[in-house]
């Protein structure tokens, strides 16, 4: 058992994570996904059935829902204004309503957050019966200051209750292979069952999940039985009323279009295909160096043949990680680290165990670069705060240097137009002209504008053009727009080549001073363009 200091720690650094998110989602504008996760959600509490449209499955979207005012503070459910067009609906249910955009948004995220400290806390109770004490602080460390789980946790999307369920349902079985039973069998199938009621791709550990009952040895049979019973258990109790064959016959369709691929841009290039580097790369580039270096150091001496304690990191670790990645590889539907979150409770896990190795009584070198690494680590993420959704580390030039990349939920997610409304109304603009990629209403946050070749989830009519007395004159341009990604051609804003942003808000929008640049002011005025 730990002791008290120890465990005061242990949840010191799991508030030092809640604290983290929060006040950077509290900043934030909607994402992109995040109002039609939101509706859709409430929309299934509303009339038991899957909203139409919806990809994911309805547990994880029941569950950072439940928290939004009862049904008769807010407006009434239209069930024909969601089926006509599902993310107009999502925008207006979040910025039209009774209650405060902020309010609503800040609710739906405070469950998931909620998701990541128990995720915290499962990745330093693992690391801790693997390695002992310092295992499990210095995991929870390394999880507390790790970027992608602090931006991914703050928002309305099934991604972090995906991470937290899939690393539970490896874990149940890591800790049956120690002791059997009819128990374990049945609680790993449940959770399980859980994370496919929450998000198709928790199939990905399934052959896995399958190995490590076969190496339970004894009446195997009887492991499958029971772990596959409890699975549709969980499977059943996630998604009531909707049923199995509901459910299977959605997710087929889901797996059909990812097949089909999305557009994506990588190194400056877009395209619908996908490459087999995109998922390793974005992980070598949005994950912090000291983190890579520490798990880098847990290969020192790593002998899965002849360590039975080897062959478990490797099994329970090292292999859900790497069936992540494979997932990555393979896969056509290329949107952001997001989809392959899961590994990260891994890598803490493993980070923390390479660390507690280094930490030995006498050896002071080992000691003081394991605190120079966790010190890094940690200035590192605060330094990037509250920006943890365009969080690039020092090889990819920071944040400021991840749209040569990557864009989309990589870098820019329509979260900045809540600090634009800021920096706007500081600069005394007024009126501006706006390219917005994203699901907020820029009028929520105080923003005038005349809207220029939006990729909104809604239509943004705008304030017509600025006037002309007006002295300072402002462009606000998305990177995901800046960049072309869905554009056809990929070039309509290159004429910005070669003029610098005045402002990068949190390195998702940027802001261009076109006071007196008749070029620019040409452009921004012709007709077809302000639409």
């Amino acid at each position: 058992m730990p002791k008290t200091a120890e465990l005061a720690a242990a949840l010191a650094l799991s508030a030092c994570f809640a604290l983290l998110a929060f006040r950077s989602g509290a900043g934030e504008s909607a994402t992109f996904d995040e109002p039609f996760n939101i509706v859709s959600g409430w929309t299934f509490r509303q009339t038991g059935r899957r909203p139409p449209a919806q990809g994911n499955p309805p547990l994880l979207l029941r569950w950072f829902s439940a928290p939004l005012p009862a049904a008769g503070v807010l407006r009434p459910f239209d069930e024909a204004a969601y089926r006509s067009g599902p993310r107009t609906y999502g925008f207006n249910f979040i910025y039209s309503n009774t209650a405060a955009p902020d309010s609503l948004l800040s609710r739906c995220r405070a469950a998931n957050i909620l998701l990541g400290v128990l995720l915290a806390l499962l990745a330093g109770a693992w690391a801790f019966r693997l390695g002992g004490a310092a295992a499990g602080l210095f995991s929870l460390a390394a999880f507390a200051f790790m970027p992608p789980l602090l931006a991914h946790s703050h928002l309305a999307t099934s991604d972090i209750g995906n991470a937290l369920l899939c690393t539970a349902a490896v874990y149940l079985l890591w800790r049956g292979a120690r002791a059997p039973s009819v128990k374990a069998a049945l609680a790993a199938g449940l959770v399980f069952g859980l994370a496919l009621a929450g998000k198709y791709t928790a199939v990905v550990p399934a052959p896995l999940c399958l190995l490590y009952l076969y190496l339970w040895g004894g009446s195997r049979l009887k492991w499958y039985a029971l772990w596959v019973g409890g699975a549709a258990l969980g499977l059943c109790l996630g998604c009531y009323p909707v049923s199995p064959l509901e459910w299977l016959t959605t997710g087929a369709a889901v797996f059909r279009e990812m097949k089909s691929g999305h557009l994506t841009y990588l190194l400056g290039e877009v395209g619908a295909a996908g490459s087999w580097y995109y998922f390793p790369l974005a992980f070598l580039l949005k994950t912090p160096l000291p983190a890579l270096l520490l798990a880098s150091a847990g290969f020192r001496g790593f002998d899965p043949r002849r360590s039975e304690a080897d062959r478990e990191r490797f099994l329970y670790l090292l292999a859900p990680a790497g069936a992540w990645l494979l997932m990555g590889v393979v896969s056509s539907t290329q949107l952001g680290i997001r989809h392959i979150l899961p590994v990260y409770p891994l890598l803490c896990v493993w980070s923390g165990l390479a660390a507690a190795g280094l930490w030995t009584p006498g050896r002071l070198l080992p000691r003081g670069a394991v605190c120079l690494l966790y010190a890094w680590l940690a200035a590192g993420t605060l330094l990037a705060f509250p920006g943890y959704i365009s969080y690039f580390n020092e090889a990819a030039g920071g944040a400021r240097g991840g749209h040569r990349y990557f864009l989309d939920s990589n870098l820019d997610w329509g979260q900045g137009l809540k600090e634009l409304g800021d920096y706007v109304k500081e600069q005394g603009a007024g009126h501006i002209y706006l390219s917005y990629f994203g699901c907020a209403d820029p009028h929520a946050y105080g923003i005038k504008y005349a809207p220029v070749l939006m990729t909104a989830c809604a239509k943004l009519p705008g304030d017509g053009l600025p006037p002309e007395g007006q002295k300072k004159k402002l462009l606000a341009v998305s990177v995901t727009n800046r960049f072309g990604l869905y554009y056809t051609p990929s070039t309509l804003f290159s004429w910005l080549d070669g003029r610098e942003p005045v402002k990068r808000i949190r390195d998702s929008i940027w802001v261009y001073d076109v006071s007196g640049d008749r070029q620019a002011l040409k452009l921004l005025a012709y007709p077809g363009v302000a639409k």
